[in-house]
C-alpha cells in the first residue's frame, strides 16, 4: 500500500479571472514507504505547487492527496496536530511548544 497517494491531483491559480493557469493537471503518483523520489522540470511548470500540496500547504483544486489511504482534506484538523502528527511525539527539528 501506497505510503503517499495522488489521485487526479489539479491546481488551478487564479480560477474564474483572465490570468487563470493550470499548475498541476490530474496527476495520479503513488509513493512507497522507503522509496525516494525527486522531482524535475522547468521553471513554472508546477514542482512546488505539487510539493505544497503533498505536504497540506495548498487545498488542492480538485483531486485527492492520500496518506495511509486516508484524504488529508476529509477532515478538519487540530490546531498544532502537524506538528507532532498529534500522537504527541514530536517531529525532530520541529519547535515543541
Amino acid at each position: 500500500m501506497a505510503i503517499i497517494e495522488t489521485r487526479d491531483l489539479t491546481y488551478t491559480y487564479g480560477t474564474g479571472t483572465p490570468f487563470e493557469k493550470m499548475a498541476v493537471d490530474h496527476v495520479n503518483l503513488s509513493i512507497e514507504q522507503g522509496e525516494f523520489i525527486g522531482v524535475i522540470g522547468h521553471t513554472g511548470s508546477g514542482k512546488s505547487t505539487l510539493i505544497q500540496q503533498l505536504n497540506g500547504l495548498l487545498r488542492p483544486t480538485s483531486g485527492t492527496v492520500l496518506l495511509d489511504g486516508k484524504d488529508i482534506w476529509a477532515e478538519p484538523k487540530n490546531s498544532g496536530s502537524t506538528l507532532s502528527g498529534g500522537d504527541g511525539v514530536s517531529v525532530p527539528g520541529t519547535p515543541t511548544f
